[in-house]
């Protein structure tokens, strides 16, 4: 892992992403695990950004219908989380390369109650 964040985000993969990303990305020495990994398959979003919050991961997903009303939400109740990461769908490879350049320059500190877009990664 090469990054000169002294503290990256850990991640929580959500359902529609592609499963292998999770360990490809420990390979590079990052904190990643997949919802399936984590036995929360067909949980409901609500849940899954809770299970993320007690687990201070930030959850990287392409539902932005549903998790940027319940970032909405959290800040309207003034709740804590550690970041919602939003993208559309893209390939493989091309989701790799941005979730890795995430993680090299975004602090865990600085995915603290944000939302970003991975198309801000290219």
């Amino acid at each position: 892992m090469k990054t000169d964040k002294p503290n990256p985000p850990k991640l929580l993969l959500d359902e529609q992403i592609w499963e292998r990303l999770a360990t490809l990305l420990r390979e590079q020495g990052f904190d990643v695990i997949h919802v399936y990994e984590a036995g929360l398959d067909q949980t409901p979003d609500p849940e899954i950004l809770r299970s993320a919050v007690e687990n201070h991961r930030a959850v990287v997903t392409f539902n932005t219908k549903d998790f940027i009303p319940l970032a909405h939400q959290y800040a309207i109740e003034s709740r804590v989380h550690y970041g919602i990461v939003v993208s559309n769908e893209i390939s493989q490879g091309e989701l790799k390369r941005r979730v890795t350049k995430l993680l090299e320059s975004v602090s865990a500190e600085e995915m603290m109650n944000m939302v970003r877009f991975l198309q801000d990664f290219k």
